[in-house]
């Protein structure tokens, strides 16, 4: 496995990569992520992705066909804006959406994300990423939100060496940091 930015590697291909990410969201979110964040990426601007505070990465496997996207991270805003993870169900309970937290959070140097107190696999995600909770307010449909911050300096080194984050038989996940010019095919 590996993680990395997501960014076309030629400008023409962004319109493609932003649908190909956009679908893999709204497919294998669990119908938890908001509407105004998945509207966010859809309409996601090439130049609005080079932003501060802006970051797009995913986790990938190889299969027979090259490449293939397993998590898929989105924060616009530092997560004030949009805050997104998502992992294909086959892949879930490995720490992929922590490693995608992880990343973003050594990238941007800070994340906040809102998570409804009934999503306990994305709240379990932020606490192991070592983000906290620094709020309670009412989310997009009524339910507690929690309001989950987290900073690079506090959480990433400090979870990666956590007893909580690796346990014996744990998988693994690689977080070299580098860029990658991911195409989905």
């Amino acid at each position: 496995m590996e993680i990395g930015s997501v960014f076309p590697s030629n400008p023409a291909e962004w319109p493609d990569i932003r649908r190909q990410c956009y679908e893999f969201m709204r497919r294998f979110g669990s119908k938890r992520l908001t509407v105004e964040g998945c509207f966010h990426l859809k309409t996601l601007a090439l130049d609005r992705l080079k932003q501060p505070g802006t970051a797009l990465t995913a986790v990938t496997v190889r299969g027979e066909q090259g490449r293939m996207p397993i998590g898929l991270s989105f924060a616009a805003g530092y997560g004030q804006t949009a805050c997104l993870v998502a992992v294909h169900p086959l892949y879930r309970g490995r720490r992929i959406g922590t490693s995608l937290l992880l990343y973003q959070l050594s990238r941007l140097g800070r994340l906040r994300c809102k998570v409804a107190v009934d999503n306990i696999a994305s709240l379990q995600m932020c606490f192991h990423a070592g983000m906290r909770a620094i709020a309670l307010e009412a989310g997009p449909t009524g339910k507690p939100t929690l309001v989950m911050a987290g900073r690079s300096d506090e959480s990433v080194m400090d979870c990666l060496n956590d007893s909580d984050f690796k346990q014996e038989g744990d998988r693994c996940v690689s977080t070299r940091l580098r860029n990658s010019d991911l195409i989905f095919e």
